[in-house]
């Protein structure tokens, strides 16, 4: 089996397992159940802001640290997190458990930037990035998908959720996770720290495979140019080892200022951030929505499906992901108007579940955005990867992650807890169908100045 397929085959694995946790569409209707009986209101005040706070203090931690240990330590302290987590919301915990579980669920989320940076670490063919995302991607959704027929089949088997059962069975998820990834492949080599004492081609100074029209950008900083001052064959050994000393931090700001001056690679770090953002919004507070219309609507005999809302989310969310890794388009010249259109679609059904009160067609405003959100993101992830130097997909990767990670602190800090404006969890996905609208907005804009002017950029191939 060729190289980039056996890595392929193992992430996948991986990425399915991990998405194995049975609780997750009934999680919120957990927190309000008899077992907890938590509030409506305190599910998103009082626990889910405790993990989105924990992913902001160590998303930027994990995934600088993760480079250092060469990546699978961190998948497997990611599957050790997601134990951490289940364990202390079983048994009728009280609500300072649970909080302390959100904790290491702000772990196990943030742990997942380590898992594309190793596919793209172990696999240096990048005409296979666009295939790989999006086995990748589609193996994740998978996960979810059967983690979600698991649980509403139960749920309608035992005639309502059997939370216990569901939370020991995403313990056993979260067991396999670590289990696989300690027979991961290891990366051989860090690319920052632990450098070996030789200069080898990757001394080029470049980050992107963009290529620029030298007759337009001659001051470009990406232009593929060796450095001058490098005699890659008389660099001294001691040189290097001065260089591994105190240049580790210049190369990580070298290797940010150069990969994000690509402006292909900021446009889609642009969108990549900001939707995700709104991602973790939705994913986690949908839930609570259909919790709060039940409350509303005064129904007490709706049997909740949101375990079969959230498996054809992930369905076709994966089949959309697998379908777009094998469509072969120039997605520098097409980009601009898909996620135009792609955003455009997400922004309207999250504003339909603002003013709608019927569950079911919330649970189909949600499969579509699922389905829209996770096709443009297999893009994004794709075509900022073959942009980057090979070094860089931690970073970078990491970065955007952090980026969303502050957008989602900030609407939980502002808006879910009220410090600056306080509205109902309906309300709230008015915000997230805001952020789509702007972003189709603006790649509607840059699609069309770009049929005014040559960026001089040929699309790499």
């Amino acid at each position: 089996m060729e190289n980039w397929k056996k890595i392929s085959l193992f992430v996948g694995v991986f990425a399915f397992v991990r998405e194995f946790r049975p609780i997750e569409p009934f999680y919120a209707a957990y927190m309000t159940s008899p077992y907890i009986n938590c509030t409506v209101e305190q599910v998103p005040k009082e626990l889910y802001a405790v993990g989105s706070y924990s992913m902001f203090v160590l998303i930027i931690i994990i995934f600088l640290v993760t480079d250092y240990v060469k990546y699978k330590p961190v998948l497997i302290v990611d599957g050790i997190g997601g134990i951490l987590h289940y364990i202390a919301i079983t048994n009728r915990p009280s609500k300072l458990r649970i909080q302390f579980g959100q904790a290491f669920y702000g772990f196990f989320f943030s742990a997942e930037v380590a898992l594309f940076g190793y596919l793209y670490a172990m696999i240096e063919e990048k005409q296979f990035y666009q295939k790989i995302t999006g086995h990748a991607r589609a193996a994740t959704l998978c996960g979810k998908f059967f983690s979600s027929c698991v649980a509403q089949i139960l749920a309608m088997a035992f005639g309502s959720p059997p939370f216990n059962a569901l939370v020991y069975m995403s313990i056993f998820g979260m067991s396999f996770t670590a289990v696989w990834a300690l027979i991961l492949p290891p990366v051989k080599q860090s690319l920052y720290f632990h450098k070996k004492k030789k200069v080898n081609d990757s001394s080029v100074t470049h980050s992107t495979v963009t290529i620029y029209n030298p007759s337009k950008y001659t001051d470009s900083q990406l232009s593929i140019v060796p450095n001058a001052n490098v005699d890659k064959n008389n660099v001294k050994v001691e040189n290097v080892t001065e260089e591994e000393e105190i240049g580790v931090i210049k190369t990580l700001y070298n290797d940010f200022k150069q990969s994000y001056s690509d402006p292909y690679v900021r446009k889609l770090c642009f969108w990549w951030a900001i939707a995700m953002g709104g991602y973790l919004q939705v994913y986690a507070y949908i839930n609570v929505l259909y919790t709060y219309i039940l409350e509303e609507n005064n129904d007490t005999e709706f049997q909740l499906f949101n375990g079969a809302a959230e498996s054809l989310n992930t369905l076709l969310g994966a089949i959309s992901a697998y379908t777009i890794s094998r469509v072969d388009w120039n997605w520098y010249s097409v980009g601009d108007i898909f996620f135009a259109f792609g955003s455009l679609c997400a922004g309207v059904v999250l504003l339909c579940c603002v003013y709608n009160r019927n569950l079911w067609f919330i649970y189909a405003f949600y499969i579509i955005y699922g389905m829209m959100y996770q096709t443009m993101l297999t893009i994004a992830e794709s075509e900022v990867a073959k942009r980057l130097n090979e070094k860089c997909y931690g970073l970078i990767f990491g970065f955007n992650t952090f980026l969303a990670v502050c957008i989602n602190t900030i609407i939980i800090y502002g808006v879910i807890q009220g410090h600056f404006i306080k509205i109902t969890i309906a309300q709230q996905f008015l915000i997230y169908g805001v952020l789509y609208i702007f972003l189709a907005l603006v790649f509607f804009g840059s699609g069309i100045l770009k049929l005014f002017r040559d960026e001089g950029i040929v699309e790499y191939k």
